[in-house]
């Protein structure tokens, strides 16, 4: 470890958002500085995935507060004004101009090591601001809007040529890029990133989050916890409840969670009049486990055109608290062949109702295989994606780059 042990981490996502970025961020942070590393966190006012700032932080509250052994530095930059691109894309920028208006004024110091989360790029240009001279910057990109745009058809734009031009640039003038697949790494070859690249894949807390035994119930729980949003592909998930409903009525669809896609999701199951389905609110972390354990099958519905490389961090909690789950995903994604690996729940292909359906029935209609598949899925994240292996793995690789600067 180096004599100046300072870490700053720039990320628009941080504790007390529930979903998203914000866990993986929140345990970065919090791991490092539980392991010596003075951390201090750089964020905006938290809102996701609701459209308005939490009501705690509205009016200029909290500008720096401490979480854990956190420092956390609030800009005053809030949620986007409307859900599009373009409204997104303004308010990161105005998240960039404030933070550096802060090393400006020096409310935040520029340090010797510094984590960028991208997908928003201007991020990752607030991070290199940030880094010291001599110092190190490292990018985790958990997206690059480049791919999201070609993969919503807008590729041939000239907005997102523009974006792939800055993505490269800049993630080429950082240290290090942090990804969290290798589907992830070949996607940023392509665009032209020459920068070292390591892959360091989510995790989960296996200490915290264990198995729960299954409550017997009248009928089976069919859950979905998250972000309500256009990305998650809700309407597979209402597409298929539909089928349910027709077929097993009995059986229950708990849609847990906020978002921009809320009242439309709420609207359309009151259109086909689908009295099997409902909507609840999230549970706050410390119940993560209870929570999801409220369960039997757990629905990780992906939107093809917006998902081919992601894993959402969700579906390992999901495994640790031995619980099976059927996922929508193209055949030869990332999350099809970690299906194939670990052999913890199903796949079906997207935007099929009747596959999803079919694959739900089976397993409400065997509790052996759900209780098999559990186990599986239990086993694999301990051996594979257990928290101290990942970020020990993690923090080791930023203490040698920090070392040979």
């Amino acid at each position: 470890m180096t004599t100046d042990s300072r870490i700053l981490f720039v990320t628009r996502y941080f504790w007390p958002e529930l979903i998203g970025s914000a866990p993986f961020t929140s345990d970065i942070a919090e791991w490092l500085a539980q392991h010596g590393r003075q951390t201090t966190v750089v964020s905006g006012l938290p809102y996701y995935p609701d459209t308005e700032v939490f009501p705690a932080y509205r009016n200029g509250h909290c500008p720096r507060e401490t979480v854990g052994a956190v420092t956390v530095e609030r800009l005053n930059s809030g949620a986007p004004r409307r859900p599009s691109a373009l409204s997104r894309i303004v308010n990161e920028a105005d998240f960039l101009l404030r933070g550096l208006a802060a090393l400006a004024t020096r409310r935040i110091d520029r340090h010797p090591v510094v984590l960028a989360l991208c997908p928003s790029i201007l991020s990752v240009t607030l991070g290199l601001a940030a880094r010291q001279r001599n110092g190190v910057c490292i990018a985790i990109v958990h997206d690059i809007q480049s791919g999201l745009a070609e993969r919503l058809g807008m590729g041939a734009s000239r907005m997102g040529g523009l974006m792939r031009t800055v993505e490269r640039a800049m993630l080429n003038k950082v240290d290090l890029v942090v990804v969290l697949s290798a589907e992830m790494k070949d996607q940023l070859r392509r665009i032209g990133v020459t920068a070292p690249i390591d892959i360091v894949p989510l995790w989960v807390d296996t200490d915290h989050i264990r198995p729960v035994e299954p409550v017997p119930h009248p009928a089976v729980k069919v859950l979905y916890s998250g972000n309500l949003g256009r990305k998650q592909g809700l309407g597979q998930v209402v597409a298929m409840a539909e089928q349910l409903a027709h077929r097993r009525p009995e059986i229950e669809i708990i849609l847990r969670g906020n978002g921009n896609q809320a009242g439309e999701i709420s609207a359309e199951i009151a259109r086909r009049q689908l009295g099997n389905v409902r909507l609840a609110e999230l549970q706050p972390n410390e119940a993560l486990a209870t929570a999801l354990a409220a369960g039997d099958i757990h629905l990780v519905p992906q939107n093809p055109r917006t998902a081919s490389f992601a894993v959402p961090s969700k579906v390992f909690n999901i495994m640790a608290v031995g619980r099976p789950f059927v996922a929508t995903a193209l055949p030869d994604s990332t999350l099809w062949r970690l299906q194939r690996l670990s052999g913890a729940f199903l796949c079906v292909p997207p935007d099929e109702p009747w596959s999803f359906a079919e694959a739900v029935l089976r397993l409400a209609d065997d509790e052996q295989l759900r209780r098999e598949l559990g186990r599986r899925g239990r086993k694999f994240v301990e051996q594979h994606y257990a928290k101290p292996v990942i970020l020990g793995e993690f923090m080791s690789r930023v203490d040698a780059l920090a070392a040979n600067r």
